[in-house]
């Protein structure tokens, strides 16, 4: 009924339009455009205080944004308990930035959140600055992996806060490969991020990446040491084959998965938390 209705409006926009030139008629467009999508922001309330978003910039956005409370849960409650005055989260696989910026809320939360994607990027930053919290996030076009160097994001769709894309020669959690496009974009790895720019190793990391969660973590192994929770979405294949592509570095790091929030909420995400870490 949406979809109906939209094109039955951009029917009448074109024939108001048709009266004048081909210029002015995309320049009125555009404008009418731009007005829309200010009038589209959102405002969430959340237990931290209010959270806005640009909620027009395409449908998936849309939805996440409206089940901002019912999507994942179980993220928001692990945000809550673990993440302390102090602490740094990696948001790897950040989207447009709805947890980063949740995480954010916290005055005491330091975030840096990897998003290579650059529409849902570019979504992410304007976010950050919708609300105010360049001080507390930092944003990164970079594709974290167990490889270092330039490297090609296949992707599944150009959907703003769309997801399934996956590096070249990896298919998504579903065993898809991505035929909507390529973008070119630089690959590192955990280990190596940390050693270019000389930074600690974050206390938590929300791991969200449709498809190499196992690959991230086998370039982390330097850092899993010494994080003390990492929240990652187990799906598709991966839940069939996490014994060999995820749970193993995980072991060796010291860490043990808290079983029952595997099947609280969304059901995607496994909370493990590090033994050792001080």
């Amino acid at each position: 009924m949406s979809r109906r209705f939209a094109r039955a409006l951009s029917a009448v926009v074109n024939m108001a339009c048709s009266i004048q030139s081909e210029r002015q008629a995309a320049k009125t467009k555009s404008e009418l455009i731009t007005l829309l999508q200010n009038q589209g922001t959102m405002t969430v309330e959340t237990d931290r205080g209010p959270l806005r978003f640009h909620a027009l910039r395409g449908r998936a956005l849309a939805s996440q944004i409206v089940r901002f409370d019912e999507d994942e849960p179980e993220t928001l409650d692990w945000l809550r308990q673990y993440p302390k005055s102090g602490d740094t989260v990696w948001d790897i696989g950040a989207c447009i930035g709805t947890f980063a910026l949740y995480a954010a809320l916290d005055p005491g939360v330091k975030v840096l959140a990897f998003e290579p994607q650059a529409t849902n990027f570019g979504l992410l930053n304007e976010h950050i600055f919708l609300n105010g919290l360049t001080d507390r996030i930092s944003a990164y076009c970079i594709a974290l992996s167990d490889r270092q160097g330039l490297d090609t994001l296949e992707l599944d769709n150009l959907i703003v806060g769309g997801a399934l894309h996956s590096l070249s020669g990896h298919t998504n959690q579903f065993g898809g490969k991505p035929m909507a496009g390529s973008q070119a974009v630089p690959a590192m790895t955990v280990d190596g991020f940390r050693a270019l720019f000389g930074l600690p190793a974050p206390q938590h990391i929300k791991l969200d990446v449709d498809g190499i969660e196992g690959a991230i973590l086998q370039g982390a192994t330097e850092t899993l040491p010494h994080v003390r929770s990492i929240l990652v979405e187990v799906e598709g294949d991966n839940a069939l084959h996490a014994g060999e592509r995820i749970e193993p570095f995980l072991n060796a790091a010291g860490f043990d998965e808290v079983m029952d929030v595997r099947t609280t909420g969304s059901c995607r995400n496994r909370l493990y938390v590090n033994r050792n870490a001080g």
